[in-house]
């Protein structure tokens, strides 16, 4: 367990930021390190905040590490640089032969890349690189009349 001794500086800038910081989830770490560091016990900020007592030791463990700096990092999308990294080998790959599913395409990616993805996650990053999956469906198109044009019109009520 990591023990938690905070300089009055950064207590000041804790107690400040944790209201007024622009990111939401930043000002969630920074609430979660001034309670545990006045003293609150981290299952006790973990129930305030409404996280984990598992979120609350991995922000403080970021504070320990790197200071307010590490706190202020926040990257929403941290899986689908890893793809971006490989995004003109899997272009030319599912442009030549494109998945039918968006299983068929995890495996690809994983074999292709060696980097391993939900569908769901598979899925966005196909539909943010603007990349298809499957055959193209076939227009829908209206019957057109035959010679036997009764066949296709609707049953109407006697009136």
């Amino acid at each position: 367990m990591i023990r938690l001794t905070i300089p009055t500086d950064d207590m000041q800038i804790l107690e400040q930021e944790r209201f007024h910081h622009p990111h939401p989830r930043v000002q969630r770490k920074m609430d979660a390190v001034y309670l545990t560091g006045m003293g609150l016990p981290r299952h006790e900020v973990a129930r305030l905040l409404h996280v984990t007592e598992g979120t609350v030791r991995s922000y403080v463990a970021a504070y320990h590490d790197g200071g307010l700096e590490a706190l202020q990092r926040f990257n929403p999308h941290p899986h689908s640089a890893a793809l971006d990294a490989h995004a003109t080998t899997l272009r030319e790959a599912f442009t030549s032969t494109p998945p039918h599913t968006i299983q068929e395409a995890v495996e690809r990616i994983e074999t292709l890349t060696g980097i391993r993805r939900s569908p769901t996650q598979v899925r966005e990053w196909l539909k943010k690189t603007g990349l298809a999956v499957g055959r193209p469906v076939p227009s829908r198109q209206k019957p057109t009349p035959s010679s036997n044009s009764a066949s296709w019109r609707p049953h109407l009520p006697p009136s």
